[in-house]
């Protein structure tokens, strides 16, 4: 696939492939991106804000993000909308600018360097144990928030945990930025792992000191 146009839509918060977002739809330059996202049946892009405002302005945004898919929509009364959106492939910027007011680019696929066999079934098999310390972090950051404990199911595909486990992160945007732009699968999951060991740690040493340990 080559390059392809694509209307953007900057947030401070980044998108996963495979993962769902919901936004609320409020700006009218928006409403009318999305009224033609649907009436045509075409995604939008997704991409980071690094500087500059997200309502009401023009921001300067993160170079790769993610196309996202109109998955559900719901109108309110007075023209603002509820969707939820799912993440599709990732999408590097060639180019952008302001049509109107809203941003458009013309961007160009970002997919994963290929992963022969023996390499896929390794990171299957080190990725094994992502699972349990994940679930080791969410029982963690349920407590410190004191929220009642809903266990999330994480599947064994070494490439959806890739993208899964810092999705449910509670990390800055730039190291989740960080995430989405590498494009070898090992290395990703090793940045996944070295996050997760990172965060867990940091709930661990805050339980210990709020308890006076």
């Amino acid at each position: 696939m080559g390059t392809f146009r694509l209307q953007l839509f900057p947030l401070h918060t980044v998108l996963y492939p495979h993962g769902l977002l919901p936004l609320h739809i409020f700006e009218p330059r928006y409403r009318t991106m999305i009224e033609m996202c649907v009436e045509h049946d075409v995604p939008f892009g997704i991409v980071q804000i690094v500087a500059g405002v997200e309502s009401g302005g023009k921001a300067k945004t993160a170079e790769v993000g993610t196309v996202a898919r109109i998955q559900s929509l719901t109108r309110l009364e007075d023209g603002r909308m509820l969707i939820t959106t799912r993440g599709e492939g990732r999408f590097k910027i060639l180019s952008s600018a302001y049509d109107g007011e809203c941003l458009t680019a013309e961007v160009e696929p970002l997919d994963d360097q290929p992963t022969p066999e023996l390499v896929l079934a390794s990171a299957t098999e080190e990725s094994a144990d992502l699972p349990a310390l994940f679930d080791r972090y969410h029982r963690l950051l349920t407590a410190s928030l004191n929220a009642v404990y809903d266990k999330i199911d994480l599947p064994g595909d070494p490439e959806l945990l890739s993208w899964m486990i810092p999705a449910f992160l509670h990390v800055p945007t730039e190291l989740k930025q960080a995430v989405l732009i590498n494009t070898s699968l090992t290395e990703r999951l090793e940045l996944v792992r070295e996050l997760l060991a990172e965060e867990t740690e940091k709930l661990e040493d805050m339980i210990r000191e709020a308890r006076g340990e």
